[in-house]
C-alpha cells in the first residue's frame, strides 16, 4: 500500500489472505480520512494460457464482477513475449473500452465503470508461443465435452427407462368404457355427505377443504353449532362446539368429530380445529376412501394400481435426489454434465405423477356419479357468480357447504356479500343481526376451507379468523 510491503498478520499495517479457489485479500490499515491510496498485488495465477485449436489464448477478469462503488477509470496490461494477434473484450456496465498492442504487450483502457461493472479480456497468440501443454483445468474441461454425449445418451436412456416402468407399473388398470357429459345439475344428484360428495367430484382425491366442509356439514345436520367470538385486533375469531344427543354419522365424519376436538367434548376454535385436521388428513382421508368402498364407489383394483403408480413415483424421485449427490462428487471431472442422469430419472417420475393423477380409484358407478356432482358444481359456480340475482331465498344453507367442499369458499363469500339472509341458523354471529357480513366473512376468511389445502390426503393449515 502506497509502496510500503504489507506483511500477512492482524491488525494496521498487515493483509489476511483467505480463500482456496477464489483467492480474497484484506488490507488492514488505520483510519483515514478523504485521501489517495495506491494498493498493489502481485501473485502467480497458474494455467492462464492454453492452448485452444491453432492459437495460445490468455483469458482474463480485469476487474472484479462485484463491486458497490463506481470506478472512474481502468488500465489493465497483459505483456507477452509475442504480439498478440486478435484481442476480444467482453464488458458489462461499461461507457467505453479500447485496446492498444504493441510488439509484445496489449493495453486495455476503461472509463465509467458502473457498480458490478467488469471487463474480460481474451487474447489470441500463435500456436505454441505461450505454452506447450494443456492446463489441468482445460483437460478436464475437453474431457468432459468429450464425455458430454455419453452422458446425454445414458440420460435419455434412463428416462425411457423410467418411463416404461410407469406404464408397467399401470398393467391391469381397467379404464373406463364410457365419457360421461357433467351437463349442469340443478339439485343435488344425492343426499350424500360433503366430503364424499367433493371427493367424487375430483374423482376420488381428498383435499383439505373436504375435512373442513365435514364440520361445517355436521353444524348444517345440527351436531356441531358455529360461533363467532369477540373480535381481538379487528381479528375476526370463531368457535366449535358439540351439539349434546346421539347422532348418526359415517365413519369419516366420527374421524373428523375427533381430530377436531382431540376426542374430548370440549368447545374449540376453529383454528385448533384445522390444525388438528391438518395433522390427521391421512387418516381423515383413509376413512373417506372407506366409506366411498362400502358404497362401492371405490374401485378396489383401480386403488392398487394407483397405489403402484404412486410408489413408483416417489421411488423415482428419491432416486433422482441421490442420484444429484452422486452426480455432484463427478463436477470436478466431468463438469455438470452427470447432472443429466437425475434430471431424467426427475422427468420421468413427473410423467408417473402426471399419469397417477388421471388414474382415478373410483369404479364406474363412481364415476357416474362424478360426472352428476360436477355438473352440480357448475351449478353452484353459475349461481355464485350471478350479479342480477336480487333474491338468495332460492339457495338452501346446505348449498352452502356443498360448495365450501367442492372448493367454491371464494366465490361464495362474494355471493354471501350480497345475500346475508342466506346465512345459516347454526352459525351464531357476534352482532345479533350479523348484517356486518359475519357468516360470508367467515366462508371467505380461511376459516370454513382451505386455500393452502395440498392434493391427496391434504388437510386445513394456518390460522382460522379473518379480518372482515
Amino acid at each position: 500500500m502506497d509502496g510500503r510491503t504489507f506483511p500477512r498478520g492482524t491488525g494496521p499495517g498487515h493483509i489476511v489472505v483467505s480463500g482456496t479457489s477464489r483467492i480474497r485479500v484484506e488490507w488492514q490499515f488505520a483510519p483515514a480520512g478523504p485521501s489517495a491510496h495506491t494498493f498493489e498485488l502481485r501473485y502467480v495465477a497458474r494455467g492462464v494460457a492454453y492452448p485452444d485449436g491453432n492459437q495460445d489464448v490468455v483469458r482474463w477478469r480485469l476487474l472484479p464482477s462485484e463491486h458497490r462503488y463506481r470506478i472512474a477509470g481502468s488500465r489493465g496490461t497483459i505483456a507477452a513475449p509475442v504480439r498478440a494477434i486478435a484481442p476480444r473484450l467482453e464488458k458489462n456496465r461499461v461507457e467505453r473500452a479500447t485496446t492498444t498492442i504493441s510488439e509484445e504487450s496489449i493495453q486495455i483502457l476503461a472509463d465509467g465503470i458502473d457498480q458490478n461493472g467488469w471487463i474480460v479480456a481474451e487474447v489470441h497468440y500463435p500456436q505454441g508461443s505461450l505454452v506447450t501443454t494443456v492446463p489441468n483445468w482445460r483437460q478436464r474441461e475437453i474431457t468432459a465435452t468429450a464425455v458430454a454425449p455419453r452422458w446425454a445418451t445414458t440420460a435419455i436412456a434412463v428416462f425411457v427407462a423410467g418411463v416404461l416402468i410407469v406404464l408397467a407399473s399401470r398393467r391391469g388398470y381397467a379404464s373406463p368404457g364410457f365419457q360421461t357429459d357433467p351437463g349442469t345439475a340443478f339439485q343435488p344428484p344425492e343426499p350424500l355427505p360433503a366430503a364424499m360428495a367433493a371427493a367424487l367430484a375430483a374423482r376420488g382425491r381428498t383435499s383439505g377443504f373436504q375435512s373442513v366442509a365435514t364440520l361445517l356439514d355436521l353444524a348444517d345436520r345440527g351436531v356441531l353449532v358455529v360461533r363467532e367470538l369477540p373480535r381481538r385486533l379487528g381479528t375476526r375469531q370463531y368457535e366449535l362446539a358439540q351439539v349434546p344427543g346421539k347422532h348418526e354419522l359415517a365413519d369419516h365424519e366420527e374421524e373428523a368429530l375427533t381430530l377436531a376436538f382431540a376426542g374430548g367434548g370440549d368447545a374449540v376454535t376453529m383454528s385448533k380445529a384445522r390444525a388438528r385436521l391438518a395433522r390427521g388428513a391421512r387418516r381423515f382421508a383413509r376413512s373417506v376412501t372407506h366409506d366411498l368402498a362400502e358404497l362401492g364407489l371405490q374401485d378396489p383394483d383401480r386403488t392398487a394400481v394407483r397405489d403402484r403408480l404412486n410408489a413408483v413415483t416417489i421411488g423415482l424421485f428419491v432416486a433422482a435426489g441421490i442420484g444429484c449427490i452422486g452426480a455432484s462428487a463427478l463436477v470436478p471431472h466431468f463438469g455438470g454434465w452427470p447432472f443429466l442422469v437425475p434430471l431424467a430419472l426427475a422427468l420421468s417420475g413427473m410423467v408417473g405423477a402426471v399419469i397417477a393423477a388421471n388414474t382415478t380409484t373410483l369404479s364406474d358407478a363412481g364415476l357416474l356419479r362424478t360426472a352428476q356432482w360436477r355438473g352440480f358444481k357448475r351449478h353452484l359456480k353459475e349461481i355464485a357468480a350471478r350479479r342480477d340475482d336480487a333474491d338468495g331465498a332460492a339457495v338452501r344453507p346446505r348449498w352452502i357447504v356443498y360448495g365450501i367442499a367442492l372448493g367454491l369458499a371464494s366465490q361464495w363469500s362474494r355471493y354471501l356479500k350480497r345475500h346475508p339472509e342466506v346465512a345459516p341458523r347454526w352459525f351464531i354471529a357476534a352482532t345479533p343481526d350479523g348484517g356486518d357480513g359475519s357468516f360470508a366473512a367467515f366462508v371467505g376468511s380461511g376459516a370454513a376451507s382451505t386455500s393452502a389445502a395440498g392434493a391427496h390426503g391434504g388437510a386445513a393449515g394456518g390460522g382460522g379468523s379473518g379480518a372482515g
